[in-house]
């Protein structure tokens, strides 16, 4: 069943799998059901939507790609094309363990923005003619590369492995457990103990 809501900024429509999990939209899949996700996180639903939780948690998840996509140019400008990719890939992995762990909604706005594909093509584009015009043909390659490679979501793959050593350490996959981080957030913003939720009776 579809589940619409759109007066909130970070809010997205969802489909729920009854028993099964729960897909926001653009398919960022949750391993809870509606009714499940609902039950855990009663006691700040008044407070803030389903919608808003798996909107902030949906766009919170793009941190560690979204940073990749848009530091790489800067590095590569400035420092040039070994320490570009060594520097990114390294704070991007550092920053996938972190946003599992912290949430910080002010970034997450800054995310919201920067998700924008269109927006990343276009700054890519203008950088590629700026190396180009200056002879730097071997960077404006590598950063149509990195582009392609990033904003098509094929990063993805480099967190991977991580991201598998991680379910086993939080016992969540990285969309459940930032999905619960954030509802953690808003528990502890309203006086209340996360700790003490369940998701069954």
């Amino acid at each position: 069943m579809l589940h619409t809501k759109r007066k909130e900024l970070f809010s997205l429509n969802y489909q729920n799998v009854p028993g099964q999990c729960v897909y926001a939209e653009g398919g960022l899949k949750f391993r809870a059901d509606e009714n499940m996700l609902r039950h855990y996180f009663a006691p700040i639903l008044s407070y803030i939507s389903l919608n808003e939780l798996i909107g902030e948690a949906t766009f919170w998840s793009l941190f560690p790609s979204t940073l990749a996509i848009w530091v790489f140019p800067i590095f590569l400008y400035f420092k040039g094309i070994s320490f570009a990719l060594i520097a990114t890939l390294i704070l991007s992995i550092i920053v996938d363990i972190i946003h599992q762990v912290f949430y910080v909604k002010l970034i997450n706005y800054v995310i919201f923005i920067l998700t924008n594909k269109l927006l990343a093509l276009i700054v890519y584009f203008i950088l590629t003619i700026v190396l180009i015009r200056f002879n730097s043909l071997k960077q404006a390659i590598v950063l149509i590369a990195w582009g392609l490679f990033s904003i098509s979501g094929l990063i993805e793959i480099i967190f991977f492995p991580i991201d598998l050593i991680l379910v086993k350490f939080f016992g969540l996959s990285k969309s459940d457990q930032v999905l619960r981080n954030i509802g953690w957030y808003y528990g502890r913003k309203l006086g209340l103990n996360p700790f003490q939720w369940k998701m069954y009776d």
